[in-house]
């Protein structure tokens, strides 16, 4: 089996032991995970070991907080049928004291476990009724849940519904499913989404131990969402009017050209100025970092009329564009700081806040093309 396996699991106070400051609800002090998900369906190759199965551990949540990074293990004991998430007893980072004390019996553990015959990655997301009333309670109405101790497996495209359908939860800050959402651009699928650290590096990404099976298949969806974007905002200018010569999908025949799309007339501005876009479509909220390569950067920085069209949640019923401003601004800074590098050190692509623009106009589109 290729590709992220992704359960999600009732946690019980067996498993929340797992947390130091749970650690007296329980002897068992690890997280089970049910044989008919874990063996059967993601690690049949697992059947007859008893051996330790060491990962990296990413923790997401609860209540959107950002990931905490640890080394867990896999592992069952000699006569036991399940497996447990195992190791020192997980503690609350120093920076955020009570980050798992509001767990309790009945939130939920969303688990994607990276690698073809064992776990080489895993991330668990947590989800709490105290801190994610909202997400918690679409996952308890919308998914077949099963008994306490069982875990259900399920897809990355029905985590991209739960999470189209709470993005409201969670208006400032990034959705806790966005955990699960695969890459949308070839950059992302190769240096992650991260935000920056105060050194100005990004931490440790869980792509760094893909297999080779897992990359093709997340380069092959960064694509698939490129086209979507692209196809999504074609869509919305023939539905506002544009229509024979007002605009050209530029990108769709020169793949590597400066910008994606060209509007002769932009009916969305006033006095309909000819603009150039480049289309940035993600699956997760709007938040997602966008790239832009350099000789985007350079075409920008030498027009005032550029433009970003800025897709995202196109995996909902309503996917959401905002057009956004400000272009040649930015860019026009960055190339002067890119300028100043040192000599033979070169940036070919850079990642942006879409913060950083103004936007222009923002709406709904209403029906998928």
């Amino acid at each position: 089996m290729s590709g992220t396996k992704i359960a999600i699991k009732v946690l019980t106070w067996s498993d929340l032991s797992f947390f130091k400051v749970h650690s007296m609800r329980s002897n068992q002090r690890a997280i089970s995970l049910h044989h008919e998900i874990f063996i059967e369906r993601f690690y049949p190759g697992l059947q007859l070991s008893h051996g330790q199965v060491l990962f990296p551990l990413l923790i997401v949540g609860p209540g959107a907080r950002p990931a905490h990074r640890l080394t867990r293990m896999a592992m069952r004991s000699l006569g036991s049928g399940n497996w447990h998430i195992k190791g020192e007893s997980i503690h609350e980072p120093e920076e955020e004291p009570g980050r798992y004390g509001k767990l309790v019996e009945n939130d939920f553990a969303i688990m994607a476990f990276e690698g073809n015959e064992r776990p080489r990655a895993v991330t668990l997301t947590l989800v709490s009724a105290a801190e994610d009333a909202e997400l918690h309670a679409v996952i308890a109405q919308h998914l077949e849940l099963p008994a306490k101790h069982a875990m259900l497996k399920v897809s990355e495209t029905s985590l991209a519904h739960l999470r189209a359908s709470t993005t409201g939860a969670y208006p400032d800050r990034q959705h806790p499913l966005d955990a699960f959402i695969s890459g949308d651009t070839i950059e992302d699928v190769l240096f992650g989404t991260d935000a920056p650290t105060s050194t100005g590096a990004h931490a440790p990404s869980q792509t760094d131990i893909l297999s080779p099976e897992d990359w093709h298949r997340r380069l092959l969806a960064a694509d698939e969402t490129r086209q979507r974007g692209e196809e999504l905002f074609g869509a919305w200018l023939t539905a506002t009017g544009h229509v024979g010569d007002d605009f050209q999908w530029v990108s769709q025949a020169l793949p590597r050209s400066a910008y994606d799309y060209e509007v002769h007339s932009a009916r969305w501005i006033s006095g309909a100025p000819p603009v150039f876009l480049h289309v940035r479509a993600t699956r997760a909220s709007f938040e997602r970092p966008i790239h832009m390569t350099l000789s985007e950067l350079l075409f920008a920085a030498t027009r005032e009329n550029c433009r970003i069209a800025r897709l995202y949640d196109i995996e909902s019923a309503t996917p959401k564009l905002r057009i956004l401003t400000g272009i040649q601004a930015v860019a026009e800074r960055l190339i002067e700081t890119l300028n100043a590098l040192p000599e033979r050190v070169a940036a070919d692509s850079l990642q942006l806040d879409p913060g950083l623009f103004a936007v222009e106009l923002q709406v709904k589109l209403q029906e998928h093309p």
